[in-house]
């Protein structure tokens, strides 16, 4: 019992990038542009970082008696493909915000403003 609340709970952090995920793809459905592209890219690399972090890393650890130099080169190179899935979200959220601001430049005359 207690090994499966342990499974089930070591699941949680895959969670949020699942989302964040499905949201990108649902965007790059209804609009394919840069921006989804990007975003969906850098969040899938994400989403796979995030499994190998949490499923698959133990479980390499553990079968291979990995000393901690080569979890250190592992670290590496997941660190860098996770720095370059990370460039790929900002920058498509970048551009999405930069293209947002342009076409809602009269959101601020659209709300009353107070008499007090």
């Amino acid at each position: 019992m207690n090994s499966i609340l342990s499974n089930l709970l070591s699941l949680i952090p895959i969670i949020p990038p699942c989302v964040v995920f499905g949201a990108c793809c649902f965007f790059l459905i209804k609009k394919s542009s840069v921006e989804a592209i990007l975003m969906t890219i850098g969040s899938g690399m994400g989403l796979i970082i995030n499994l190998l972090y949490s499923l698959l890393m133990p479980l390499l650890m553990a079968s291979q008696n990995l000393t901690p130099t080569e979890v250190m080169k592992y670290n590496t190179v997941v660190g860098v493909i996770s720095f370059i899935a990370g460039l790929c979200f900002a920058a498509g959220l970048l551009i999405l915000v930069i293209n947002n601001a342009k076409k809602s430049k009269i959101i601020p005359s659209q709300f009353p403003k107070s008499n007090d």
